[in-house]
């Protein structure tokens, strides 16, 4: 089973899985927020900032499209991602109950990730595709004592679905077999030295997992605003997930079923092949967030923010896929890291506002466990954007972030010995658009 366990790896998330693309106005500032009074769009940033928004109604709505890239080198052989392109979406509505008291609801989607390797690459044995989508109900209240110290909180439903495909053999590896089959058969193992002869594709859908939000908002003068927020981890467990085993070609499918007699053929090929159709458990962890930020408006058309964003990555350190009587465990060994974000609002007229922002994102990968669905690196965004009041009523936000990979040469090493390394090359092109509303 060990031999089982590390031929199928299944790794089943990659680090940037969690997203910061919950608002077009907050994205073109960096997606800071936990000092600001953002109304209904607090209740993702600073739960707190609820109790500030305008009038008896706030709606908010929207969605960011992701184009991502990933590219793998290693000596004269490369590969990229072609990622299908990402749409996470955001929505908020606020109420005003009564004098200092709000409350809301917000759909988000907190994480998600697509990476779409070429089926017949090097590292097909590590992953060829991977698709997660994690949805986020959030009903929140929040309550103002004051002009100057508010507090709230909400509590997150998160559910979602994952599938993922791998190779459970690597390109080529068929050629082994020649030995234990006739002549007449070696044809067809010539025919198929290119191509993944034996993959596996796991997919299910989470229960509910349950978390929180709470936050609090001081703003000891009208020009300075100082804010804490804590999201905790939400701990998603996927049950009843299916797993199906598919072939290179029709003609590998016969002579698999041929060779999976002989006693000479692999047990721990003819194990994997035996999971056609089993169901699996596991659990996919969403990571704490503690934000602390500061905002302070600098003159009456410039609001400065910055923010720390602590990450605790530290709950992906493993990551355990349970069949019926065999349990694989994959060691990923995530740190908890550290985001910082710096952004600036100009008030340019009456009815346009542009932003600006930059964020650094520390990589939590292990780079002597690091794979190629868990392409993670330190990242280097900056963002811009602007509001547009076309009426009192209304806003429209849009934004754009430029995310630039540094380049991370990672390894996968167990038991000392160099399994698969390269360095990889990630970036990223986010135009997000939203809508708000008040009444």
């Amino acid at each position: 089973m060990f031999i089982l366990a590390n031929l199928i790896g299944l790794s089943l998330m990659a680090e940037g899985y969690q997203l910061n693309t919950q608002s077009a106005r907050q994205l073109g500032m960096g997606h800071l927020g936990t000092a600001l009074k953002l109304g209904g769009e607090s209740m993702l940033f600073n739960p707190a900032g609820l109790s500030y928004m305008e009038g008896k109604v706030d709606l908010s709505l929207g969605a960011t499209a992701i184009f991502s890239k990933v590219k793998f080198t290693s000596g004269n052989y490369s590969a990229e991602t072609d990622n299908p392109i990402g749409t996470p979406l955001f929505g908020y509505a606020g109420f005003k109950i009564i004098d200092n008291l709000y409350a809301g609801v917000s759909i988000t989607n907190p994480a998600g990730n697509s990476l779409v390797w070429p089926d017949n690459w090097t590292g097909s044995t590590y992953i060829q595709n991977i698709s997660l989508k994690v949805f986020s109900v959030q009903p929140t209240i929040s309550y103002k004592f004051n002009d100057h110290l508010s507090i709230g909180a909400g509590l997150m439903a998160d559910f979602g679905s994952m599938e993922m495909s791998k190779g459970i053999m690597p390109v080529g590896s068929v050629a082994a077999f020649l030995p234990l089959l006739p002549a007449q058969y070696h044809p067809i193992i010539n025919n198929n030295l290119n191509v993944s002869p034996l993959d596996m594709n796991l997919s299910g859908k989470s229960g509910i997992g349950l978390g929180f939000n709470i936050g609090i908002l001081y703003s000891p003068t009208e020009r300075l605003s100082i804010g804490l927020s804590y999201r905790s981890k939400v701990m998603m467990k996927l049950e009843g997930g299916s797993a199906a085993i598919s072939y290179g070609s029709p003609e590998l499918q016969t002579l698999f079923g041929m060779l999976s007699q002989s006693p000479n053929f692999p047990a721990a090929i003819k194990g994997a092949i035996a999971l056609n159709g089993a169901e699996f458990d596991a659990e996919l962890p969403i990571p704490s967030n503690t934000n602390l930020g500061i905002a302070w408006k600098a003159t009456d058309k410039m609001l400065l923010s910055a923010e720390l964003q602590y990450v605790g990555w530290k709950a992906y350190d493993t990551l355990s896929i349970v069949f019926p009587n065999v349990k694989m465990n994959s060691p990923k060994n995530f740190s908890n890291t550290m985001i910082y974000r710096v952004g600036a609002e100009f008030y340019c007229t009456k009815n346009f506002i542009a932003r600006a922002g930059f964020v650094y994102d520390n990589t939590p990968s292990d780079l002597n466990l690091y794979t190629p669905d868990s392409p993670g690196s330190d990242k280097i965004s900056v963002t811009t954007g602007f509001t547009y009041k076309p009426a009192k009523f209304m806003d429209v936000d849009f934004a754009f972030q430029y995310n630039h990979g540094v380049k991370t040469n990672g390894k996968y090493i167990q038991n000392n010995a160099t399994l698969f390394g390269g360095d990889y090359k990630t970036t990223a092109f986010l135009p997000s658009l939203g809508l708000r509303f008040k009444f």
